[in-house]
Parts: C-alpha cells; structure tokens; sequence
C-alpha cells in the first residue's frame, strides 16, 4: 500500500517516468490487491477465532483493525468513482478536483488508521512474548517510517505553498 500511494512522487516512485494516467492504473491495481490480501488476512484471522471458540474483537487492535478494513473499503470505492467519474460524473454532484482533494484527504487518515493498528498488534500477547525486543523497535521504527513518508507525499502534493491562499492545492499530485 505505501508505494501504491508514493507511486506519484518524484522522489520516490518506482516509476519516475510513466505518466499520471499509467501511474494511477497501477496505484488502483496496487490498492487493489493490497485490499484483497488485508481482507483474507482478516477472514483467516476471523475464522481461525471461530474454530478455537474464541472472542472477536476484544482488544483494541481486533476493533481497529475492523474499522480500518471498513474505512480502506470505503476509500477504495472513492477511488473507484474518481476513477471512473467520466461515467458517472452526471450523477455526482461533487467537482472531479474535490473528489481527489477528499480522496487524498481520506487515504490520510486511512494511513493513520492502518499505522495505529499496526502498531497496536505489536502490544499483543504473542507480539510481546515472541518478538525479540530489537526486532520489535525495528517493527515500530519500519511501521513509523512508513507512516511518515505516507504523510509528507499527500501533505506535500495536496497543501497548499507558500503564497498561494488558502482555498487552493498545490497542483495535481505528484507535481510536488
């Protein structure tokens, strides 16, 4: 998911020179499969509580993990309208601009989400009883990092510069 959202940096995508239309194919066919695999990660999670008679979500990573999974659902499907607003842009009634500005905006605090109940699983019993402890600083520190190169790609297309007033962004993103 992390390179599905820098794929449009400069800086830091692995394809510097496709262009915007080749880049935000293949970061909807990351996310994509990104989806696919946290979904049957969490249905694997799910049934195997099932066949131990085990509670589910009782521990806040357990909650959290069900409301990023909702969340990432429903930011996948603003993708897949600004994808296709062509088609359904009659029947929006919100700018193609706005759109990408709340998607952008929404992919945030789904980052957010998705670093928090990642780090909230390495508190877990398991986590903590089999995790040496520099593996796990090195599981935060990687999960953090990550987090902060999420959130200074989309702040750094999407607010605006210096100069310019308030109500615009700065650019398509990936211009940044």
């Amino acid at each position: 998911m992390v390179e599905a959202i820098v794929l449009f940096s400069k800086s830091s995508s692995l394809v510097p020179a496709w262009t915007r239309s080749d880049k935000a194919w293949l970061h909807s066919f990351l996310m994509g499969i990104s989806m696919i695999a946290v979904s049957i990660g969490f249905a694997v999670i799910f049934y195997n509580k099932d066949m131990a008679g085990k509670p589910h979500f009782t521990t806040w990573h357990g909650l959290l993990g069900l409301i990023t999974l909702c969340f990432c659902g429903a930011q996948s499907s603003g993708g897949a309208l600004i994808k296709y607003y062509r088609y359904v842009g009659s029947y929006v009634k919100i700018r193609l601009a706005d759109l990408k500005l709340y998607h952008a905006t929404a992919g945030l605090c789904a980052s957010l989400l998705i670093t928090v109940t990642l780090l909230l699983s390495l508190f877990s019993t398991w986590a903590v009883s089999n995790i040496h402890w520099l593996l796990w600083y090195v599981c935060a520190g990687c999960v953090s990092a990550s987090a902060l190169v999420i959130m200074t790609h989309i702040t750094g297309a999407y607010m605006p510069s210096p100069g310019q007033n308030s109500g615009s962004i700065s650019g398509q993103p990936g211009q940044s």
